[in-house]
């Protein structure tokens, strides 16, 4: 059953935890940083040490290896994809080296496979362990505004709690089974992807017929399509503000991906994402793929020659 909780302050009432911390990209680095303002105790591990550096300065202290991450309530694995979950989590066995009582949230997004397979070794090794994606960029994370999906067992989710209620505004909980918190991301960020998509076509279109985008834009988000990606999105399309960048596009191929694939375990099929998904190779072949994920939309203006 769906559940749905407003966060909290995190200031007050919150009850402080010792957290490992695993994997330190742009989002990793801003949730870490978070959870350390918000006197949590953190050990933090990331491949390149030189990312976790500047976090000994904040108070927290650094493991040599994942391993000595796991003397903690909570270990968080922000990691960048299946790949790098296999090579930090799984392949040095850390499921069964957790203790009995601590809890592997992984707040990454991974394929729906990977996300069984997680939900698998956790089971088999007796060990707890909660899936928790977020929705948001890393501004949103340190500033503790991500929106948080969770799946797993009720008493496991409600210890993760004041994490929780540190990095988010809203957290829901899906479901009993991990994964199904993966596929929740994975299927909203295929809905993302579709927006954009149908966003730059559409701007193309007035724009051929010498409609000022700014105006359209501001017809749809006042009418049917109020949505805060409608207007982000929007804006970032008519502004072309495709860098710097914080979710390249070659990221959004990567969403679509798993969208794709999730269909297929499932049975699902999805046309649709397999036209997106080759607009997405095309675009990236056009040299946008370290654009922003809104300059999808400069790369439909030019096949339309604008």
């Amino acid at each position: 059953m769906l559940t749905f909780r407003q966060a909290v302050s995190p200031v007050e009432g919150m009850h402080l935890m010792k957290v490992g911390f695993i994997g330190l990209g742009q989002m990793g680095k801003a949730m870490a940083g978070r959870l350390l303002e918000a006197g949590h105790e953190l050990t933090v591990y990331n491949r390149s040490r030189a990312a976790a550096e500047p976090f000994l300065a904040r108070g927290a202290q650094i493991a040599a290896a994942p391993v000595h991450a796991l003397d903690a309530e909570i270990v968080i694995t922000m990691l960048a994809d299946d790949a790098a979950v296999e090579a930090v989590w799984v392949a040095p066995g850390l499921v069964g080296r957790m203790p009995p009582s601590g809890i592997h949230l992984n707040m990454a997004s991974v394929s729906l496979a990977m996300g069984k397979r997680l939900t698998g070794l956790h089971a088999a090794a007796g060990s707890h362990y909660v899936s928790a994606p977020v929705f948001g960029r890393p501004d949103a994370a340190a500033r503790g505004l991500l929106d948080i999906v969770a799946g797993g067992n009720e008493a496991a989710i409600a210890r993760c709690k004041p994490l929780f209620d540190a990095l988010g505004r809203n957290a829901f909980v899906v479901g009993t089974e991990p994964y199904q918190a993966n596929l929740v991301k994975i299927t909203r960020n295929f809905l993302l992807a579709s927006v954009i998509v149908s966003l730059g076509e559409a701007f193309a279109l007035v724009r051929k017929s010498g409609v000022d985008p700014a105006a359209f834009l501001g017809i749809i988000t006042r009418t049917s399509f109020s949505a805060p990606v409608y207007k982000s999105y929007g804006r970032m399309m008519i502004d072309k503000a495709f860098v710097p960048t914080t979710f390249p596009l070659r990221l959004g191929l990567k969403d679509v991906e798993l969208a794709l694939a999730a269909g297929s375990d499932t049975g699902v099929p999805m046309p649709s994402a397999s036209l997106i998904r080759e607009q997405h190779l095309d675009a990236i072949a056009g040299g946008f793929g370290e654009q922003e994920w809104a300059a999808l939309a400069e790369y439909i203006a030019q096949n339309a020659g604008l």
